[in-house]
């Protein structure tokens, strides 16, 4: 079995509360081959920690200008060939990872045509989930002049300049029932999801503001915790 160095990458904001179980669902993976998670935060009010050889934070005291930025920064941080996206509000099962080395092989681009959807309090399967969990080749990101410098809408921008790059090299994984790995969430408690707010739009604040002034009702409060925060992975 082909086994690439996988680097899981997650930026997050705020959401202490959910990427600890994007945490968990990270440190229960199965895969025999090398893997780390990369975390990018960039919530000013929180200094995220936890001690563990496969995992490194990086804490900013000010918010990148466009998510765009932030998920440069957080790939060029990844040292593995393959960059898994792993959103601080999705999870997945322990044999996720083993997924990616069975589905990717020689591709630029892996989506998966089959998840879980939870969509509180249900849950249901779901056929295309977009470019949720998505998996790439490092060097195709860089072949296609990195993450765009946008906001919502960035990451189809991206995966279309994949497309692009070699319609050949894109794979859609369709595990059967009982190999689904990947878990698609929404209507979380206290998640902004920025997916859902749509494109910037001219006299408006854009998504990155948005989300701060949510944090920030949020923070008064009393729902977010603020400083040093010791992660603690669990369900």
């Amino acid at each position: 079995m082909w086994l690439p160095k996988i680097s899981c990458k997650t930026t997050t904001a705020g959401r202490v509360h959910v990427l600890e179980e994007a945490l968990h669902s990270f440190l229960i993976q199965d895969y025999p081959g090398e893997y780390e998670l990369i975390i990018v935060n960039d919530y000013p009010a929180q200094k995220l920690k936890f001690d563990h050889p496969r995992v490194k934070i990086f804490n900013f005291e000010e918010t990148f200008p466009t998510i765009g930025d932030k998920e440069n920064f957080a790939i060029e941080q990844c040292s593995g060939e393959l960059i898994a996206v792993w959103d601080d509000d999705d999870i997945a099962m322990p044999w996720h990872l083993s997924n990616i080395a069975r589905y990717m092989e020689d591709n630029n681009l892996l989506h998966w045509n089959r998840g879980v959807f939870y969509n509180e309090p249900e849950i249901t399967s779901i056929t295309g989930l977009g470019n949720s969990g998505i998996v790439f080749r490092k060097d195709a990101w860089k072949d296609v002049g990195k993450s765009p410098i946008e906001n919502a809408g960035g990451d189809t921008t991206f995966t279309t300049k994949l497309h692009q790059l070699d319609p050949k090299k894109i794979v859609n994984a369709a595990p059967p029932d009982d190999m689904v790995s990947w878990f698609y969430r929404w209507s979380l408690p206290m998640v902004y999801h920025q997916s859902g707010q749509g494109h910037d739009r001219e006299g408006q604040p854009n998504i990155i503001e948005r989300h701060m002034a949510f944090l920030e009702i949020q923070r008064q409060k009393g729902n977010i915790p603020v400083g040093e925060i010791q992660l603690r992975p669990h369900w």
